[in-house]
Formats: C-alpha cells, structure tokens, sequence
C-alpha cells in the first residue's frame, strides 16, 4: 500500500514540476527572455516521467494510472471553475439575452441596416457601380424626376395598391371560409388541408409557367369556358384581365400557408363559448358572425399584414408571366425597380422608388398596429360580455 501511495506521490511530484517550468517558459516569453534551458530542465523532466513509468509493475502502473485520471479531473473541475468565474462577471455586467442576441444583431446590422442605409444615401446619387468614385450626387433630383416625367412609376404604384388590395382581400374572404370547414379534425379534411398546402410548397416560377400555360387563349381555362358557350379573353395579353389574373394565381398559390394558420387560431378558441351559444340555440351563421370572427380577429389581422406587404414584394409571378405589360397595365412597383436598376442600369432611380416603396409598406405596418390596438382597448367590454354568455350556459346546464 505504501508502494502504492508512494507511486503517487512520486507521479504527482514530476507533473507539478514539469507545470512550473511551463510556467517559467511562458513568464520568460513574456519578459523576452532566453528558453533554452528551462526547454532543457523540461524535456529531462519528461524523459524522467517516462522511464520511471516504464519501471512500474503492473499493480504500481494501474496506480499510476488512477493517480493519473484523478489529476486530469482536478485540471478539468479547475479550468470550469474558471470559466464559471469569467461567465459570471459577464453576466453581471451584461443581460444574457443580450449576449445570445449578438449574433442575429450582427447579421442585423450587415444583411439589413448597411443595404438600407446605401439603398437611401445611393437614392440621391446618379450611381455608377462599376467605379463609384464617378458617381454624381443630384441631391432630390431622381425623386423629382420619377415623380413628375416617369409616369411609369406612376402607374406601378397604382397597381401595386390595386393588386394589394385584390390580392389581401380575395385571400381573407377564401382563407377564412375555407379554414372554416377545413378546422374539422377528421380523414377527409386532413387530407384536403394537405392538398391546398402543396402549391406552397412548389417555387412561385413553376407555380407561375404553370398558369401562363392554362391561361394561354388556346389553354385549359378557356376551353371549359368554351364548353358552357364563352369566349375567353386572352388572360395575360388584355390590359384588362392581365393584373387580375396574376392576382389570382398569387392567391392560389398562398392560399395554403394562410388556412394553416387561420385553422391554427380556430383550434385555439375556447370550445365552452360555443357550447354556451348551442344551448341558447344561436345558428351557425351567428356563431361565425358574433363569436368566431371577434376571437379569431388577432390572427386575420396577422394574416392581412403578412399578405399585404408580401403583395408588395410580388416580383416572381409579374416576371414569368407578363414582364410588367401590357402596356404596363401588370407592371406593379417591385417589378419597376428591377426593371430601372438591371435592365436601364438607372440604380438612382431604382432606389428612390425602393425607398418610396419601403415608406408605403412602414406607414401601413404602422397604421395597423395602431388600429389593432385600438381595437383591442374598445374590446374589454365584449370580453365581458362574453364571459357573462360562458356564466349563462353554465346555469342553463344546471
């Protein structure tokens, strides 16, 4: 047992050696200082490390062995002692969501903020991209110019408010009826929700050179037209239908994403609420009216938000089906842009209308929150009312 313990001790005393020369080595680097012989006193410590572990018995070298782990958990247990000292002296100083939140910050500042701060100080520049050092600062002038000569822009912005507003309203309307039915949990109604979701799933390119080829004048859709005796425009070619029918796919192909989470809301609602309106015998159509649309009215504000500035954004479909015509009737502000800065190399043009059309999109995000929040102030009393239904069925099942 001494042998063992002296093992040990023998063990412990050449580590602690070799560590106090790998100190004097780092405290002479630092100072400047010459290595050679402390590199020497250390390579002998080694040599003397390993001739007195190949001298061991069996029995002295599983001791060595357990000396040896029980010192590298020490070391270990050491350096997480330390660590827990730095983290808590961070912590102290700092909010640790703030620490987790540097990274996205970072990518923040550099994906976000540096483009929109070069889209806006470009807006007032005539751009020269390939050497900006030629670049010429015209002060307001692109913003004048778009507004007062360029009537394209003009109309792209009236259609982009026109296809927005087709677009939210057309989705809010079909999502919400069709979230309606789709709510129920059963085979059948799990399967359809699934096979709205996949035109989601596919890219809006495909989506899109699926529709140009069925609404092209000899396509699907004006075939089943012609079975019931109609003409069909030609949808994509007519300054009448073009805007329209870009809306609709863009409609069709969302509609998926949007019911999920509409059906999200309407699993949420309290089922005691509609079971308190069944006893006092109010029809479907008053329960969607009075109760499911007020308590579903947080997601479809949602809803009406995400579509609203993601109509805005719409670039895809206008490119592969009509490329802004005819006559500019589909050309909508997200597709001017593109067009003013890769096809006429007008990048000051291109990014005062980005910053008019981030303006547009920031005032209405801001107008909805507003009127939400309103909203839900002068929604206190219902909630009380309702509260006082929930009470009523109650004493009716009494």
């Amino acid at each position: 047992m001494n042998d063992l313990r002296q093992v040990g001790e023998l063990y412990n005393s050449i580590c602690d050696a070799i560590e106090e020369k790998n100190k004097a080595i780092a405290s002479a680097l630092k100072n400047r200082q010459g290595t050679k012989s402390l590199r020497e006193e250390k390579k002998r410590l080694k040599e003397q490390l390993k001739s007195f572990v190949d001298s061991l018995t069996p029995e002295q070298y599983q001791a060595y062995k357990d000396y040896k782990k029980i010192r590298r958990q020490i070391k270990v247990s050491k350096f997480q002692k330390q660590c827990d000292k730095i983290e808590k002296k961070v912590f102290k100083k700092l909010n640790p969501a703030y620490i987790y939140m540097i990274p996205a910050g970072i990518g923040a500042v550099f994906f976000t903020l540096l483009p929109c701060i070069f889209m806006i100080v470009g807006s007032f520049f005539k751009l020269d991209l390939v050497n900006l050092s030629k670049s010429e600062f015209r002060d307001i002038w692109n913003y004048q110019m778009i507004f007062t000569r360029d009537k394209e822009f003009l109309r792209s912005i009236g259609n982009t408010v026109i296809f927005a507003i087709l677009t939210v309203f057309l989705l809010m309307i079909v999502t919400t009826l069709m979230s309606a039915w789709l709510s129920r949990n059963t085979k059948i109604h799990n399967f359809a929700q699934t096979l709205i979701f996949t035109p989601h799933i596919s890219s809006m390119v495909s989506v899109a050179i699926l529709w140009t080829l069925m609404l092209d004048p000899v396509g699907i859709v004006n075939q089943v037209l012609a079975l019931f005796g109609i003409e069909g425009p030609n949808w994509l070619m007519d300054t009448r239908t073009s805007l329209i029918s870009v809306a609709l796919v863009t409609v069709w192909k969302s509609i998926g994403y949007y019911c999920l989470i509409i059906i999200a809301g309407l699993q949420s609602l309290p089922k005691d609420v509609y079971e308190a309106a069944k006893l006092d015998k109010a029809s479907k159509a008053v329960i969607f009216r009075k109760i499911t649309l007020p308590l579903l009215a947080p997601t479809l504000s949602f809803v009406f938000i995400m579509k609203f500035i993601n109509s805005f954004k719409s670039f895809a479909a206008i490119d592969v089906m009509t490329q802004g015509g005819p006559q500019g009737s589909s050309m909508v502000l997200g597709y001017w842009i593109y067009n003013e800065g890769r096809v006429k190399f007008n990048y000051g043009f291109s990014m005062a209308g980005a910053v008019i059309m981030t303006i547009m999109v920031a005032s209405f995000v801001l107008l909805s929150q507003y009127l939400m929040k309103r909203n839900s102030q002068t929604d206190k009393p219902s909630k009380r009312k309702l509260k006082q239904t929930q009470i009523r069925g109650k004493d009716n099942e009494r």
